[in-house]
């Protein structure tokens, strides 16, 4: 299938000829200026605010007019934000929770319900559209999200649900990442650096045309992570180490089309893993395993944008990817491929119409080991979506309505509806009031459909109370196949605005119910049920301020409540931080040196025993001209270690980079 899925990707991208014409508009805003030769702090922010966004509506609409909780990291604030990582990144966003598991892993969300080893996470994650939320444990693998930074373009994210446009799986929110075309990364790119714990990373970049219509760029990345350490001292033994190479290739047709053709591969050399697991048929003895799991995969995605940005157009992308993992857990080996078109058309003077349809097959096939089993061990399943949604001028130019849904067929819960409604009113400009309801689903994980978690091995008379009969059986949670999809009812309520050039506010607030939460049932013995309820809510404050022609602040406060009820563990009812808060500064001195900082607060986290901690970054970026540039960073720099998400400890770094640029 991922054969014959790749064959069709090369086949179209063949027969398309070239006709001269303009760059026409992408997924990728126009052009922007090179943030490699441009200074953030010279930017007006209300030039920031009317940065385009397209997750939401499906068409572009500006940051301050969009009608959702919505945050845009640009390329210059991952830039100077000094992380190395998408999923470090996201620690920029108001309201999002980012806990480091160990070297190699993260715990990611928002308002709540973010999973955790037993539990799924409900947030939909996508590179130019292509899907990576795994369906096998319904979660992200993180440290597979990876690419040159310079490339990314933006991150969209909404918190709060994606009914309409992505429909099921986008429970909580969408983390929508977008790459550059290869016309705007032309040239070469050399970045390396190194902290003094034996971190290091390399990026390579190259670009160039093609002749006048055409584009491409290559790339390949290398990082290497050293251990973490326990409160103990003693190592976790999760070093990593990647590689990873791709390419982008952009072609315009005529004046209103653009082609895409991209993809990349990676593997892991070292992913070290040192886990205690369970011994088949003994009683409650317990085995240390230490193995370098094998974690590879590779992609390609096509896609043809028309019209895009305009009142009528079209898109259509098809992508194949294939995973593979294997731990001292189990072992995974999974093909998909999907096909999605959606089109958009402008009605009656007031009306934009947007439809699409998408068909997505996968197949794992799987290895159990001696804590996590699957029956069947092989499946393949497909799912079929399709939306439709209506935005309405309901009042020129200040009053607006929109009504979808989305409709999905899946062979683990089969037909679905998930209808979501916004309104919203921009009595000026630089002011937008909306409030939403919608209700998406999350179907079941493969995971919870067929999978058996076992805690340990027991004699069943020790367990009795008596005396060891020899009777050993495993205590375990198991999947289980009537499981039925997950729902949400979630209400929001958001404002935005832009006093004056320099300073910008918004604020939103949100009640999420839950029905049918997938959840381990508070039994011994016991399997996944969706008997548990749930309802979180809360509030997100942001602000953003010029204070100086060079210098811009930004801060952030969030609050959340949890509960959850049913027969059900309810570990999620304390698992995420109720406060979280942030403050980040760009100054810039004169024009070759700048200084960064950010102020990360994350409130303590019961269930993980995690202490609340504050993590202060402080960056000193120089450029010597306009092709090179050096920084020094210090990270995590108010303690020498400090728990995030689990008992490995994040520790105090200091990093090096150094990074040369060339234009064509």
């Amino acid at each position: 299938m991922i054969r014959a899925a790749t064959m069709l990707v090369f086949g179209m991208a063949a027969m398309l000829g070239h006709v001269p014409g303009a760059r026409a508009n992408s997924d990728v805003a126009p052009s922007q200026p090179d943030p490699e030769l441009e200074r953030l702090a010279k930017s007006s922010l209300e030039e920031l605010m009317q940065v385009k966004v397209t997750t939401v509506v499906g068409s572009p609409q500006t940051r301050i007019g969009t009608p959702a909780a919505v945050y845009v990291i640009s390329a210059e604030d991952i830039r100077r934000s000094g992380h190395t990582s998408i999923a470090e990144a996201l620690r920029m966003v108001p309201g999002m929770y980012v806990g480091r598991i160990n070297s190699s892993s993260w715990l990611i969300g928002s308002r709540g319900l973010t999973g955790s080893a037993l539990t799924a996470t409900r947030y939909l994650v996508l590179v130019d559209g292509r899907l990576v939320y795994d369906p096998l444990i319904s979660s992200t693998y993180w440290e597979t999200v990876d690419m040159v930074l310079e490339d990314i373009d933006r991150i969209e994210v909404i918190r709060g649900p994606g009914a309409t446009l992505w429909g099921t799986n986008a429970m909580n929110g969408v983390i929508n990442i977008v790459t550059r075309t290869s016309e705007d990364t032309q040239g070469e790119l050399v970045q390396v650096g190194v902290d003094d714990s034996g971190h290091s990373g390399v990026n390579l970049r190259h670009g160039a045309a093609l002749g006048n219509h055409s584009w491409y760029r290559v790339w390949g990345k290398f990082a290497n992570h050293r251990d973490f350490e326990l409160a103990s001292g003693a190592s976790v033994r999760d070093e990593w180490s990647s590689v990873r190479a791709g390419f982008r290739y952009d072609r315009q047709t005529d004046p209103a089309t653009l082609v895409s053709l991209m993809g990349d591969a990676y593997t892991h050399p070292v992913a070290s893993e040192s886990v205690l697991l369970p011994v088949p048929g003994r009683d409650r003895q317990f085995e240390r395993r230490e193995v370098n799991a094998n974690i590879s995969g590779a992609n390609l995605l096509l896609r043809i944008n028309r019209g895009f940005g305009e009142a009528s157009g079209w898109r259509l992308r098809l992508y194949a990817d294939h995973t593979r993992r294997e731990t001292s857990r189990f072992e995974v080996t999974r093909q998909t491929a999907d096909i999605d078109l959606r089109s958009w058309t402008r009605w009656g003077g007031r009306h934009d119409l947007m439809w699409g349809a998408e068909v997505l097959w996968t197949r794992d096939d799987v290895i159990g080991g001696p804590s996590i089993q699957f029956d069947p061990a092989s499946r393949a399943w497909h799912q079929v979506n399709a939306f439709i949604q209506n935005t309405t001028e309901l009042v020129d130019g200040t009053l607006y309505a929109m009504l979808g849904s989305k409709f999905t067929e899946h062979e683990f819960v089969g037909f679905n509806v998930q209808p979501n409604a916004r309104i919203w009113w921009t009595p000026t400009p630089t002011q937008t009031l909306w409030a939403s309801v919608s209700r998406p689903v999350r179907t079941p994980s493969r995971f919870e459909e067929n999978g058996t978690l076992v805690l340990s091995y027991a004699d069943l008379g020790a367990l009795a109370g008596g005396s060891p009969n020899g009777v050993i059986i495993p205590l375990s949670v198991s999947g289980s196949d009537g499981l039925r999809p997950e729902k949400l009812v979630a209400w929001e309520l958001g404002y935005r605005v832009q006093p004056a050039s320099r300073w910008m506010f918004e604020a939103s607030l949100f009640n999420n119910d839950y029905q049918r939460l997938i959840e381990p049932a508070a039994t011994i013995l016991g399997s996944f049920t969706d008997a548990g309820t749930g309802r979180t809510y809360g509030a997100e404050l942001n602000a953003s301020g010029q204070l100086t022609e060079r210098w811009r602040v930004e801060g952030s406060y969030s609050w959340l409540k949890v509960r959850i009820d049913g027969p059900v563990y309810q570990f999620e009812e304390d698992s995420s931080p109720r406060h979280l808060a942030q403050l980040r500064s760009y100054l810039d001195f004169g024009e070759h040196a700048e200084l960064n900082a950010a102020l990360y607060y994350v409130d303590r986290i019961p269930q993980l025993n995690i202490d609340a901690y504050t993590r202060l970054d402080l960056g000193l970026a120089w450029r010597t001209g306009s092709n090179l540039r050096f920084e020094l960073w210090g990270q995590n720099l108010l303690e020498a270690k400090h728990a995030q998400a689990s008992g490995a400890l994040v520790p105090r770094s200091i990093q090096a980079r150094m990074t040369y640029s060339l234009g064509p």
